[in-house]
């Protein structure tokens, strides 16, 4: 009877003992650790912004770098300083007149010789370039 007993008395006693081993693993909150503020954050200012978007400002866009043909990034979407010397043959995707000024993914202003482009994050294309990204605008 006494094993009887020790069997109940460890299927009584198991669950409050793992139940307390849970509780004494888990992470705890510092005691002192500041409140969360009830008063509203002011917006974000450009002086406290991440940089994880390139600046594409107008002021901005002239002193980014513009992309060299041999970038790997340059490289693998097959882009050309000048849509002329893409090769129709080697270029499936390429067509005519298509220019990096007439893209959906050109930020640059009308009538600019480079602008940004978010493919090529941080640096500027020329307006007559081309990449087989391209997308008509709409």
């Amino acid at each position: 009877m006494t094993s009887l007993a020790t069997r109940r008395r460890f299927m009584v006693t198991t669950p409050f003992f793992v139940v307390a081993l849970v509780a004494a693993c888990s992470p705890k909150s510092e005691p002192n650790a500041p409140m969360a503020s009830t008063t509203p954050m002011p917006p974000p200012t450009p002086a406290t912004m991440p940089d994880a978007v390139p600046n594409t400002s107008p002021t901005a866009t002239a002193k980014l770098p513009m992309v060299d043909e041999k970038d790997a990034q340059a490289v693998a979407l097959n882009y050309v300083d000048n849509s002329a010397k893409a090769d129709a043959k080697k270029f499936k995707a390429y067509t005519a007149g298509s220019q990096c000024s007439g893209c959906a993914l050109y930020q640059g202003k009308a009538g600019e010789s480079a602008g940004p482009c978010p493919l090529f994050a941080g640096k500027m294309v020329t307006a007559i370039g081309w990449c087989s990204s391209w997308v008509k605008k709409a």
